[in-house]
């Protein structure tokens, strides 16, 4: 079963511009900055999507993610690991951009890839899977960031299997320096 998860991420990234962008002017790719390390707890496979197994769990998931601080035309590394309460890790590597819509919102791409361990969580179709994700922060005075992010998982049809998966987390992020 194929999931829509380009329709989803395109409504969602519109809500969250129209949400966040006070106006065109403001907008603007951030530079090196402090490395972040991110804490995020939400809800894998948040649409429920069955895959050939009948899998329709919507297990809850935390995930921790680090940001480098350095960049290089404004893209940065980051490193990730995430985990749900069915058994499932994964573990992440990828490129991430800061943008400033305004002085306090943060709007974070990030695309990467990664391991994933299965436990008694959804069959991905393979152990090696792609990652999108964007967040929306807040950004507080003392450059910590209150944020959601919405992320999806899948093999991109590299094998005959790919349920893919789409989640959504609520983050705490702070500057590690």
């Amino acid at each position: 079963m194929k999931v829509p998860c380009f329709g989803i991420f395109r409504i969602g990234i519109l809500f969250l511009v129209l949400l966040a962008a006070p106006g065109a002017e403001a907008i603007g790719i951030l530079g090196s900055t402090a490395p972040y390390l991110s804490v995020g707890a939400g809800i894998f496979n948040m649409v429920g999507a069955v895959n050939d197994d009948g899998y329709n769990h919507t297990p809850a998931e935390i995930n921790l993610e680090y940001q480098s601080g350095e960049k290089i035309f404004g893209i940065g590394l980051g490193l990730g690991l995430l985990a749900n309460t069915d058994g499932a890790v994964y573990g992440y590597g990828g490129f991430f951009s800061d943008i400033a819509l305004s002085k306090h919102w943060i709007l974070t791409p990030f695309a990467g890839l990664g391991g994933y361990h299965q436990g008694q969580s959804k069959n991905m179709g393979s152990t090696f899977l792609f990652r999108l994700e964007l967040g929306l922060a807040y950004q507080l005075d003392s450059g910590d960031r209150i944020g959601l992010k919405i992320a999806h998982l899948s093999n991109g049809d590299l094998y005959r299997r790919n349920p893919g998966e789409n989640e959504v987390q609520l983050t705490y992020s702070f500057p590690l320096s």
